[in-house]
């Protein structure tokens, strides 16, 4: 499929069909990656940031602080701190 490049701004942009777009996952609001190649440019959708949850489940059981900063984290307020 050919699609014509347009100027848009001080860029160049391209439209990307509804039906490529729909088969591929995209719409207005996702993020996409252009990664250069020889002569290519690779078009790759990025994941959805992960939730609160989904993060601290990626946490390994055994993990354990660097030395720099587990002083800090195992300190306890000396101040007005809210916790």
């Amino acid at each position: 499929m050919e699609i014509e490049l347009r100027k848009w701004g001080n860029s160049i942009g391209f439209r990307i069909p509804r039906k490529i777009a729909e088969s591929f996952g995209v719409d207005e609001h996702s993020i996409i990656e252009l990664t250069e190649s020889e002569d290519a440019l690779i078009i790759t959708k990025k994941k959805n940031p992960s939730t609160l949850d989904e993060l601290l489940d990626s946490i390994p059981n055994d993990f354990q602080y660097p030395d720099d900063v587990h002083d800090f984290v195992e300190s306890k307020p000396l101040g007005q701190e809210i916790i």
